[in-house]
């Protein structure tokens, strides 16, 4: 069985550190949502060309 070298900071974590939440402004959370929603408008247009491709292919 092969053997796992790992360092300190993986088996144990990162020593002295504090974890702090991002301040999320109303600009950062409308980028987020038009991010989103380009996101969706993208899926649905790959799943109307994979849709007519698959039709193209079965003739």
């Amino acid at each position: 069985m092969a053997k796992i070298i790992l360092s300190k900071a993986a088996q144990n974590g990162i020593q002295d550190v504090t974890e702090r939440n991002m301040n999320q402004s109303d600009s950062y959370k409308k980028l987020v949502a038009e991010a989103d929603r380009k996101i969706e408008e993208s899926r649905y247009r790959y799943a109307v060309a994979y849709r007519k491709a698959t039709t193209y292919l079965a003739r």
